[in-house]
């Protein structure tokens, strides 16, 4: 037996990649372009913002537009904010640029109404698609918008290898009909959907995931095999499935 915490292991896998879910800065891009016009100085929250690769590009996108955006970055875990905090240093961010804090997305301490623009790419899973909206909503301005991305079924007929590893993983993963239904029941309108391409799983998550499994093999030995052979199953059911499911980003805005 190991007395290796299975969720360090899980960690240190995560902690060597890019992202930490599927994404791409392309993708970041086309859904902050179904975005209403912001202000010229927006506060904006990443939820389970992770190492930060969306928090920068919002920075990036923000400044391409001539605006002064304040980002507040939030995740629960230590080590996924002390490596954006190192990045923060090294590209001479400044805290007025970006606020690092370490937060529960299910018991947020902000103001209601404290951001024009919330984002979460891959986290609103943690509290459930509906649930996660309406949660975050009193948080946003009147009239404020929220983009989040979230694993959903692309087709009405999966196999029943998905089935069954998203009925575990996820039972309430919905489809984009489903989710824009619960979308406005939370008190938004839909703006737009984008559907992340294959590559976006890829690039950045998957192919760089395998490399460190097999890195984490020889480091670890039997005592990772578990979280490591079930990270390399999920691989595998993506490979195996294409184009039953995806992360899609989905942009809405408050209704008031």
């Amino acid at each position: 037996m190991s007395d290796l915490d299975p969720f360090k292991i899980f960690l240190d896998l995560q902690l060597a990649l890019p992202r930490n879910g599927p994404g791409s800065a392309v993708a970041t891009e086309i859904a902050f372009s179904m975005l209403p016009p912001l202000p010229e100085s927006p506060e904006i929250a990443d939820l389970g913002c992770g190492q930060g690769a969306s928090a920068f590009e919002l920075l990036r996108l923000t400044a391409k537009k001539k605006m002064r955006a304040r980002v507040t970055a939030v995740d629960l875990f230590e080590p996924f904010l002390d490596k954006l905090n190192a990045r923060a240093e090294k590209e001479g961010v400044s805290e007025a640029q970006l606020v690092v804090t370490r937060g529960d997305m299910e018991a947020l301490s902000f103001k209601d109404g404290s951001f024009d623009l919330i984002w979460a790419e891959g986290s609103i899973y943690l509290l459930g698609f509906e649930r996660g909206l309406e949660t975050w909503r009193r948080f946003l301005k009147p009239g404020g918008s929220i983009a989040v991305s979230e694993c959903t079924w692309l087709t009405a007929t999966p196999s029943q290898a998905a089935q069954d590893f998203w009925e575990a993983a996820y039972p309430s993963m919905g489809t984009i009909s489903s989710n824009a239904h619960a979308a406005a029941r939370a008190g938004y309108e839909l703006l737009g959907t984008h559907v992340l391409p294959p590559e976006d799983w890829w690039a950045e998550y998957y192919t760089p995931m395998r490399q460190r499994i097999a890195e984490m093999r020889a480091e670890y030995g039997e005592a990772a095999e578990e979280v490591l052979a079930n990270e390399e199953a999920e691989i595998a059911l993506f490979e195996s499935n294409p184009g039953q499911y995806s992360y899609v980003f989905y942009v809405m805005r408050r209704k008031d």
